[in-house]
């Protein structure tokens, strides 16, 4: 699980001092840093990973539930929990519904008791959120790739007539240019061509139609492999 962390806000030092007391006589392998305003709380939460805040709604500086908002956008796997004095009906709709607070409780409390069973359920509550979040992230992940594998299908799918085009264009070229050189090969004797000539041009030929087949067995990258067919052709 790693080390474990509670941020405590509270303007009100006699309760700071009552929860740590209370925190130190039960068995809880937990790291506990307290604040008394909003401020430090933000700066806190900044430069801290805590799986649990405790707040309470009066604080100078940044409120209660401006901080618990706070939370909510930049901390989202940590567990709020509210500690007050007094909250409306309203308040406390809001704070369990819209800002996903875990747990509410009022002023005085056992902090040995009820309060103590809310902190281990709020530890477990923050591993099932980072668990979810590390699922979410994965399936984030795996349809990335599987976007990005579309995409790659897609653009080989739309190369293809591009691509069959350009083949096309380098066997018509290479067919002229062997009609052009060697059209007059079958009557090369009448030209005077000796028997080594011949021989020369006919590997060349065959040499370019080499090329040809291994063009046609490539099937990607056509621009490239006709670029170097061509040079290949003209080193000749």
């Amino acid at each position: 699980m790693g080390d474990r962390k509670i941020l405590f806000i509270n303007k009100y030092q006699d309760v700071v001092y009552e929860f740590l007391n209370a925190m130190g006589e039960n068995e809880l392998s937990v790291e506990i840093d307290t604040v008394s305003n909003g401020d430090d709380a933000i700066r806190m939460l900044d430069q801290n990973t805590y799986q649990i805040v405790v707040t309470g709604l009066t604080l100078d500086g940044y409120n209660g539930e401006q901080i618990v908002t706070y939370v909510n956008q930049n901390y989202p796997n940590s567990v709020c929990i509210i500690y007050t004095t007094t909250i409306s009906a309203a308040q406390l709709h809001f704070f369990m519904n819209e800002r996903n607070v875990f747990r509410v409780f009022l002023r005085p409390v056992n902090f040995r008791g009820e309060f103590f069973q809310a902190l281990e359920e709020a530890f477990e509550y923050y591993e099932v959120r980072v668990k979810d979040q590390e699922d979410a992230d994965m399936r984030e992940n795996a349809y990335e790739e599987n976007r990005k594998g579309i995409v790659s299908i897609e653009r080989k799918l739309a190369n293809q007539p591009r691509a069959q085009q350009m083949m096309e264009r380098y066997l018509r070229r290479l067919s002229l240019l062997t009609l052009k050189e060697y059209s007059g090969l079958a009557g090369a004797d009448a030209a005077g061509m000796g028997p080594r000539e011949m021989e020369g041009l006919a590997k060349r030929r065959d040499r370019e139609w080499e090329i040809v087949h291994l063009c046609c067995q490539q099937d990607q990258a056509y621009e490239e492999h006709l670029q170097r067919a061509e040079e290949m052709t003209a080193e000749l």
